[in-house]
């Protein structure tokens, strides 16, 4: 009796399973949900944000606060790029009928991963303009009324404050963005 020419892909392939299509389905698809939540979470917050400082802009302009109306007017478009952004970069992709399930999770992955790392660029980023002027004419009108000295201490607080919150969103996106990186180098390690 002859051996077996592949012995150990006989052995190996006995016990091998396949990975059952309809797990990876309900993956897909749960991502696929917390992705839609987390924007449409995130849409109700620019509308929520678009209508306040729209009305902002409209009080300022009334009071003859025109820095404060510019800059308030400044972040509402700043709300309206984010938003259109977004929709480009952090949505869900549409599954191609000739991609495998893994595959569209993997492209599916990649694509918020590069959301998440460049959320400085487009998320924080077009709100600095406006709220830098709005910092601006703020501490300027204060420091007429309460010294110069003053007005800065109330700007690094406020601004202290502002520049916090945006590095807790970045870092939050980094962290996030570094737990679909793992997931996708286990895709990558499947081959």
């Amino acid at each position: 009796m002859t051996p077996h020419p592949f012995p150990n892909w006989t052995n190996i392939g006995s016990s091998a399973e396949f990975s059952d299509p309809t797990t990876c389905a309900k993956r897909a698809s749960k991502f696929a949900r917390m992705v839609s939540i987390r924007n449409g979470i995130e849409y109700a917050a620019g509308a929520l944000v678009f209508v306040l400082f729209s009305g902002a802009a409209i009080l300022a302009v009334m009071r003859s606060e025109f820095m404060i109306a510019l800059s308030m007017a400044m972040v509402v478009a700043g709300i309206v790029v984010v938003v259109w952004n977004l929709k480009r970069r952090a949505s869900n992709l549409v599954q191609k009928p000739e991609d495998a399930c893994l595959v569209h999770l993997k492209r599916q992955y990649q694509h918020q991963y590069k959301a998440l790392r460049s959320v400085p660029m487009w998320y924080v980023g077009p709100f600095v303009p406006g709220l830098a002027l709005f910092y601006g004419a703020i501490t300027y009108n204060a420091a007429q009324v309460i010294g110069v000295e003053a007005a800065l201490r109330g700007l690094a607080q406020y601004g202290g404050i502002t520049v916090g919150l945006f590095a807790i969103i970045i870092l939050a996106n980094i962290v996030a963005a570094r737990s679909l990186k793992r997931q996708i180098a286990i895709f990558d390690a499947l081959g």
